[in-house]
């Protein structure tokens, strides 16, 4: 088995085992306002966090990125406007919007609009200041928590909160469950311009109710049913 030291490692080496294992990341397209406008990025090192209330984090390099090594200290304009006004709302991508979210991408200067650039279609949000894309089938009305700087790039960690949430109504069924073969959510994999989508779909057996201490039979079953991996 390979091993690394990670502090041994160039920033860019720890880039590509960090993205190249970590995989599939869902990707949040990203719509804040800024003193020029509104701005749209899309972000893979991108996860919920929990509920109650509903919270998700969002993770992005200064403008050169970590592939170069370096840093130039600029901003991106995703944590710029969020420092100047702390609302956003996160877009899941699917597969039919793949090189719309593709063109938003690009590095432009903070005064260019990236919605109008990919022929995206936008409307106002219900809670929240910046519009929200209406092309995309999930769209969440958020409110910044937060935002840690963190490591020597550095890297800027998003905190946001769910305050409302737009879903299609052929994703979601009466009792709110996401039916994720219709989502057909896009996932970032390695690699320059490294895509995934959902093609295949398992259930496991649910072996006891969390909060508690399986039984004694319980834990034998799970014991035969690992078994089945080696």
């Amino acid at each position: 088995m390979a091993e690394f030291t990670a502090a041994d490692l160039a920033v860019e080496d720890q880039y590509k085992l960090m993205s190249g294992a970590i995989i599939p990341r869902p990707i949040a397209l990203t719509v804040t306002l800024g003193p020029d406008g509104p701005n749209a990025a899309p972000f893979s090192f991108f996860n919920c966090i929990g509920v109650s209330p509903p919270m998700f984090m969002i993770a992005c390099s200064p403008k050169s990125g970590p592939k170069s090594g370096g840093s130039t200290g600029e901003l991106k304009d995703t944590v710029a406007n969020l420092r100047h006004h702390p609302e956003m709302v996160v877009h899941i991508v699917d597969f039919e919007l793949r090189n719309r979210m593709n063109a938003c991408a690009l590095d432009y200067d903070s005064n260019v609009n990236e919605m109008e650039i990919a022929g995206f279609n936008t409307a106002p949000s219900k809670l929240v200041k910046p519009p929200r894309i209406t092309d995309c089938r999930v769209a969440l009305e958020s409110r910044l928590i937060d935002i840690h700087e963190m490591g020597t790039l550095p890297y800027y960690v998003i905190f946001g909160e769910v305050v409302h949430f737009h879903m299609d109504d052929a994703l979601v069924n009466d009792r709110l469950h996401v039916d994720p073969e219709a989502l057909d959510a896009l996932g970032r994999m390695a690699g320059n311009g490294g895509y995934t989508k959902i093609t295949d779909k398992f259930t496991m057996p649910f072996l006891h109710p969390p909060g508690s201490a399986p039984p004694e039979e319980t834990i034998a079953k799970a014991r035969e049913i690992a078994k089945s991996d080696r």
